[in-house]
């Protein structure tokens, strides 16, 4: 199975070997150097390719039905499977780290090329115009003699920078990687700084929280306390205003049963006053009827006399 690993330098112009200088010694040697990387990178893919296919085969297979198969602890079987897997994402991992290397050497050696090509061509082209303006004139043996070693020193040159060159590529890249390395590192720190601070925070609120909810606790048992104690004043009295009533009501009763004593005394009393007036009414009667033969009696006697 290929894996197939987008490169982060295809943006840059890569032209095809064909369209390559024959004459260029750096490239036969950078082709040499990614042919033998090659086969490293396919056997990488190979082992990423088997390693798939096992872990599908280990999902898909079927679990044995006989009684006597012995099962391993689950625990045991977890901790080897993240073993495993750990060990699986390392070497995705180095995998992905070296295709990254070797896509962006070939990228920074492409770009490479193609600047010292237009160098070379640039310089040719200004060689062959100032020979053209120079071939009139004839050429000394010191001259070109002097014009060989001036030639040899150049290629010499040549060659040294082009063992700079490579080592100049495998620096960049080391450097870029670094780069990156530095700036992810940078990254999970900074998230790992953002989650203990977010972390700071929470707990600084739940502090908070916590000393709001004592505060408020504190406020509940209070009012409760002074429910309580308005409870209890509030039972007393209305004791006291049941027992005032009562003693009301008592008072009301003894003085209303000793009005009615008095009543019915007052009443006696005005029946015998009645009956008093009665006789004497009665007793006047019959005086005033009495008189007139007292009159008379008393006028006879005289007369007799």
């Amino acid at each position: 199975m290929d894996i197939s690993v987008p490169s982060r330098f295809a943006c840059l112009k890569i032209e095809d070997d064909d369209f390559r200088p024959a004459s260029s010694h750096h490239a036969k040697k950078k082709q040499e150097k990614v042919e033998t990387k090659k086969p490293n990178s396919a056997a990488k893919e190979a082992s990423k390719s088997s390693w798939t296919a096992t872990r599908k085969k280990g999902n898909t297979t079927e679990k044995p039905k006989t009684a006597t198969t012995v099962k391993k602890p689950k625990h045991k079987q977890k901790g080897e499977f993240e073993k495993n897997w750990e060990e699986w994402q390392k070497k995705d991992d180095e995998f992905v780290n070296d295709v990254f290397e070797e896509q962006m050497q070939n990228a920074i050696m492409q770009s490479k090329l193609e600047f010292e090509q237009q160098k070379k061509t640039v310089k040719s082209e200004s060689e062959q115009n100032q020979g053209k303006k120079k071939k009139g004139k004839t050429m000394s043996w010191d001259q070109f003699v002097d014009n060989k070693e001036a030639n040899i020193k150049e290629q010499d040159k040549s060659k040294d920078n082009e063992k700079n060159f490579f080592d100049d590529v495998v620096q960049t890249v080391k450097k870029e990687i670094t780069r990156e390395k530095i700036e992810e590192n940078r990254k999970k720190r900074q998230e790992k700084f953002d989650e203990v601070v977010g972390l700071a925070q929470l707990q600084e609120k739940l502090e908070e929280e916590r000393q709001r909810n004592i505060n408020l606790e504190k406020q509940l048992k209070e009012a409760r306390k002074e429910i309580s104690v308005v409870k209890k004043r509030n039972t007393t009295l209305c004791s006291m205003l049941s027992q005032g009533e009562m003693k009301d009501k008592a008072e009301v009763l003894l003085e209303l049963e000793r009005l009615t004593v008095v009543k019915e005394e007052l009443t006696e009393e005005v029946a015998k006053l009645y009956k008093l007036l009665e006789q004497e009414r009665s007793s006047k009667t019959a005086a005033t009827t009495n008189e007139p033969h007292l009159k008379h009696n008393k006028d006879k006697k005289k007369k007799n006399k």
